[in-house]
This record gives C-alpha cells, structure tokens and sequence, in this order.
C-alpha cells in the first residue's frame, strides 16, 4: 500500500486510533515540556530524550559532540535512512516557571508549542509505530536538535548533518505548530540585532535626540523606508531604565527575508550603510549584527514528497497552509537532502508565557507524520 492514494486512504482512520493513546502522549509532553532549556542549556531535557529512547529499545542512543540527542530505530531491510528531528530549545530562560497546565481540550505553558510538543512527538514515535503495528523498511534516524533558535543559528542540526556519517535519503523536522504547515523552501534569511548605545557625557536630561530610543527609532524608520514590510520582522524592541531617565542602551531584534542570496547580501550592505549613516548623524554608537543566517533553495512544488505530503494533509481534512518556507528547510537544502518541516496541531500565544495548543488536531498531526514517513519508506523521493 505504496500509492498516493493508498497511503492517504490509511492515513484518513490513523486519528481515531491513536487517539486511544491521549494519556501517553500527553505525559510524554508534561514530562519533557516542564524541563527548562534555553538555547544552549537543553542537556537536561536531551537526557530525558535519551532515556525514552532507551526505554523504547532503540539502537545507537548517543550523544554527539554539540550535544544532540540521537537513536536509530532499525528498518526491516535498512537500505536507507530517514531523518525525523525536532529542535530542543526553547526561548525561555530557565528563570521562567515551566509548569504546563492540562485541560480537557488545550495545554497551556511556557514553550508548549515551540517545540515542547515536536520533541516530543520523537521520544512517542516508536511507540506511535509499534501501537499501529508499522515496520518501516527504511531505518528511523531520530535527532533532538540543539542550539536551533536566535544565536544558536541552528547549529546543531547543522553540526549533525555535516557529521553524523549517515547517508540521508530524506528528512522531516518536526514542529508542535501549525497543523497544515508544509514547508519545504527557504528564502534567503538573517536574524539580527541592531543595538544603540549613547555615551554618558552626551545624556542630557531634557532633550530626548540624546536618549538611545531615540536613536534607534530613527534607525527603524530608515529601515521601514528601505525594506519591504512583507520582507521584515521587527520582532523586538528593548531599551532603558525608567520614565525619568534618557535611555543610554536599545536594541532590534528583526528578521528580514530576500528571494536570493544576492539580494539579501544587497541589502545587509544597505544596513551598514543606514547604521553608519545613523550614527554619524546622532554620535551615538550604532552597530548591525547578523546572528543567523539561512540560504534560498528547495524543493519544486511537484517533487512527490511535497506531492504526497499534500496529499495526506487533505485527506486528514485539513487544509494545507500556503507558505512554503521555513529556515530550518534551508539546512536540508543545503545537504542536498530532500525535506519537509510539518506542524502537529494548532496553538495561540506563540513565544508568550501562556503559549497555547488544542490536544484533538494532535491526533491528525501524528496521522500526518506517520503518512509521511509511509510515503518515503515506499519510495516517494526515489521516483522524483
């Protein structure tokens, strides 16, 4: 049953099934989800992940030298392998109370969605395959990824990719949000920061053309002028002390996107010359600083893993979301490696304390993942 349409017709009477398994997977979620780990400090919740791997019987469970969590579930014949990872950090410091709250219909907590949920959904997997009595023949490759967001730059799904030594016939990297997401395209893409510092002797009290807000609001309304909104970010704001007190110190943190390399090397020359042109103008110390990057690429929209990704999302009775890009893609694309990024179910109040996600669609986005995995495991990606 390696069709399109097979598969998409085995898919449509996976979530009722795995539905009967709602307290496992949510107690593997509670479990993982209130272990704090900020980008670069995920050690502890990569142990958890590694004693479920463990527990489920996997080969090879390891650390590499990044630290990255990883285990190979072994396929009935092992004539390739498929990567499924999902990043481990989270964007909360670990000062932050990481108690999840479950309710019959949604969990609430700190980084729920992003990406408690997709790591997850790794560590439940094998029990998810076993549950439905699937035998994949191709051999399960299973990564929880460090360092991914903001400075991380994705390093370790990087690192590993670059060094694991496994020849990879293809990938998926999972997220906990949005169900319907199909992602497998990346735009040429920075994150970056611009931080604003006025020197003390300059401070004055009256006159706010001395405060680093200031400053940086010029710097902002420069950049509105030279990008497009559909291409920037401006993700956050920070700077100064009180209400009283001409702000010293301010930053951006901003992500900006462009169709090709060339272009977005075009326009970070732009910046600098905004930057310095900023500071010449305020005395004040302006400065532009690039802390990750993602390179244009993908696959083509009638690749027939996007063809029977697409296919499955529909026959769940979801429909697909529009966008296609996702800088995690680019790592793929860069490896030559096809790929998807897929969401498991819907969530509110991303990046917030009380992030959000609804417990039913779970069941269709674990539909979803197994479909896909069937769909590469019967040859998807070598007809192409």
């Amino acid at each position: 049953m390696n069709s399109e349409r097979d598969i998409a017709a085995r898919v449509a009477a996976l979530p009722e099934t795995i539905a009967a398994y709602r307290e496992v997977i949510l107690a593997n979620l509670v479990m993982l989800g209130e272990i704090p780990a900020p980008t670069f400090h995920e050690r502890e919740r990569i142990d958890f992940l590694r004693q479920r791997f463990t527990e489920s019987g996997l080969q090879n469970v390891s650390y590499d030298e990044v630290g990255n969590g990883a285990a190979l579930l072994p396929g009935t014949e092992g004539g390739r392998n498929i990567l499924v990872t999902a990043h481990a950090d989270t964007p909360f410091p670990a000062s932050v109370d990481h108690s999840l709250s479950l309710y019959p219909e949604r969990v609430i907590g700190p980084a729920v969605a992003d990406n408690s949920l997709g790591l997850s959904m790794i560590a439940t997997l094998p029990m998810v395959l076993e549950l439905l009595d699937i035998r994949l023949r191709s051999n399960l490759v299973l990564v929880g990824a460090v360092r991914s967001l903001g400075r991380g730059d994705l390093g370790g799904l990087r690192f590993f990719l670059a060094n694991s030594g496994l020849p990879l016939d293809a990938a998926i990297a999972v997220e906990g949000v949005e169900l319907g997401r199909l992602n497998y395209a990346s735009m040429a893409s920075i994150d970056a920061e611009i931080r604003c510092h006025v020197h003390s002797d300059s401070v004055g009290e009256g006159d706010s053309r001395s405060s680093a807000v200031y400053v940086l609001n010029r710097v902002i309304q420069r950049l509105c002028d030279l990008v497009p909104p559909q291409d920037l970010v401006l993700g956050a704001v920070e700077g100064g002390t009180a209400f009283k007190t001409q702000a010293r110190s301010a930053s951006l943190r901003m992500e900006l996107h462009q169709a090709s390399n060339r272009q977005l090397e075009e326009l970070g020359h732009g910046i600098d010359a905004l930057v310095e042109e900023t500071a010449a103008e305020t005395g004040a110390e302006v400065r532009f600083e690039i802390m990750a990057r993602s390179n244009a690429g993908g696959l083509d929209p009638q690749h027939p893993l996007v063809q029977q990704a697409r296919a499955i999302i529909e026959a769940l009775g979801v429909e697909p979301s529009k966008g296609c890009c996702s800088s995690t893609a680019s790592c793929f694309i860069d490896r030559g490696i096809p790929g998807l990024v897929i969401g498991i179910t819907r969530g509110r109040h991303l990046n917030e304390a009380d992030e959000e996600i609804a417990i039913e669609p779970i069941f269709k986005g674990v539909a979803q993942l197994v479909g896909v995995l069937l769909a590469i495991d019967g040859g998807c990606c070598d007809r192409h």
